[in-house]
C-alpha cells in the first residue's frame, strides 16, 4: 500500500501571489488551524469532520498601497481554494492510497471553496474560504495545502489559462483512531460568526471531553 497524487503537478508559490495584469498581490492566511480528527475509515457512512473546520482569509492589496483592496470591487466568482493532504513535513501528497488493483482517496469532502463575504468577530470585513466537511481516512500526522485559482473566462481572453496564484500550508494536525479520539472541541468564536451570518459550519456548545478508559 502506498500514496499517490492524482491531482496535477502545480509549481510551488508562496502564501502571497503577484498578478502582473491587475497589479495586485493576494495573501492567503489560515485563520482557523485544523486540530484534529477522528479517522472515518472507508466506509462512506460514519464521516467525521476535521476539527475546527479550516478557515483560510484572502487578503488583496494594490501595488504600492498599504490599504486593502475593495472587497466589493472584487470578481469573487473567479476565485476558488482547492485543498490537498500533505504529509506534517509538508514534502509528500497523501491523497490517494494504492493498494492495487484499487486506488482510494484519503481526503474525502468538498475540496474546493468558494470565497464568503463575511465579518470577524471584531466586526471586520473580509473573504474567506471553509472547509466545512473535510474528512480522513487514515490515522497519522498531516498538513493541508490550500491553492488559490483564479478562473479565467474564455469570453474574455481565448488564450487565457487559469492558474494558482498563492498557496499556503496549515500547521500539522493529528489524525485519531476511534479508540485513542479526545473528542471534538466547541465551535471556535470564528465559527459561530460566520454561522450566524449564514455560513453552513457545524456549531458545537457545551462540549464533554471524552472520558478516558
Amino acid at each position: 500500500m502506498r500514496y499517490e497524487n492524482d491531482y496535477p503537478q502545480y509549481s510551488s508559490c508562496g502564501p502571497i501571489g503577484y498578478e502582473e495584469r491587475e497589479k495586485r498581490t493576494y495573501e492567503l492566511v489560515v485563520c482557523q488551524q485544523p486540530l484534529h480528527a477522528r479517522m472515518c475509515g472507508f466506509g462512506e457512512k460514519d464521516r467525521r469532520p476535521i476539527d475546527p473546520p479550516p478557515i483560510v482569509q484572502l487578503i488583496v492589496k494594490q501595488e504600492g498601497k498599504e490599504a486593502w483592496v475593495d472587497l466589493q470591487s472584487l470578481q469573487t466568482p473567479f476565485f476558488v481554494l482547492h485543498v490537498t493532504l500533505w504529509s506534517a513535513d509538508r514534502q509528500e501528497e497523501r491523497n490517494i492510497i494504492s493498494n492495487p488493483p484499487k486506488c482510494t482517496r484519503v481526503l474525502m469532502g468538498s475540496l474546493v471553496s468558494s470565497p464568503s463575504l463575511l465579518k470577524n468577530p471584531q466586526g471586520k470585513q473580509g473573504l474567506y474560504f471553509a472547509f466545512p466537511d473535510l474528512s480522513i481516512r487514515t490515522e497519522g500526522q498531516y498538513t493541508l495545502r490550500f491553492s488559490l485559482i483564479k478562473l479565467v473566462s474564455s469570453d474574455f481572453q481565448p488564450d487565457a489559462k487559469s492558474k494558482i496564484i498563492a498557496q499556503v500550508f496549515s500547521d500539522p494536525f493529528t489524525v485519531y483512531s476511534a479508540k485513542k479520539f479526545p473528542g471534538m472541541t466547541e465551535s471556535t468564536e470564528l465559527s459561530k460568526a460566520f454561522a450566524k451570518q449564514g455560513l453552513k459550519i457545524p456549531i458545537r456548545n457545551d462540549v464533554r471531553a471524552k472520558k478516558a478508559d
